[in-house]
């Protein structure tokens, strides 16, 4: 049975809709909801280097999936958050990025594999986290999630793994959730 509730009464684990997308909850503090959706919502490059702000895949976020987002829910009640994009080997070249629509880190998907592995997919799928940077000779390589829930590199996403968007928005909003 589907019905509507205000995300905050969604309890975390729990999926719920926003237009034709199914997000997953991750958390709610502050009156602020974090959530990625539950399937992969297209598969593409990561882009020409390995930094997220850059990227091919924040490019389509940003012009196809966030509008469609903000017209089912308003612009209002999703929020700007800032994404880390520290390499796994410590590098803060690039710096972060404040933006409304993302993907998870590989810290954000460490923290909660336990729910992500409740939703599992066919396919690998991309982390915003480089491998390294050019400081230390390397701008090319960016870590995947394997169908498994491994962690691996381009070489697992074949140049074209899936995007799953990681958003914030405001607790108090109705959204379908099916019980």
């Amino acid at each position: 049975m589907s019905n509507t509730k205000t995300l905050k009464e969604i309890p975390v684990g729990e999926t719920f809709k926003i237009g034709d997308l199914e997000f997953i909850k991750f958390s709610d503090e502050n009156g602020v909801t974090t959530a990625v959706s539950k399937d992969v919502v297209f598969n593409s490059r990561f882009g020409d280097n390995n930094d997220f702000s850059h990227s091919d895949i924040l490019k389509k976020l940003t012009e196809k999936i966030l509008p469609a987002i903000e017209k089912a829910i308003g612009a209002e009640n999703v929020l700007e958050f800032e994404t880390d994009l520290l390499s796994l080997d410590g590098s803060a070249k690039h710096g972060v990025l404040r933006s409304k629509i993302s993907i998870p880190t590989f810290d954000f998907y460490r923290l909660n594999r336990a729910v992500f592995e409740s939703y599992k997919l066919d396919c690998w799928w991309w982390l915003s986290t480089p491998d390294s940077t050019s400081e230390y000779h390397n701008d090319r390589w960016n870590v995947c999630v394997s169908p498994s829930g491994n962690i691996g590199n381009d070489y697992g996403c074949g140049g074209s793994g899936g995007v799953r968007p990681l958003l914030r928005f405001v607790s108090s909003i109705s959204v379908s959730y099916d019980e």
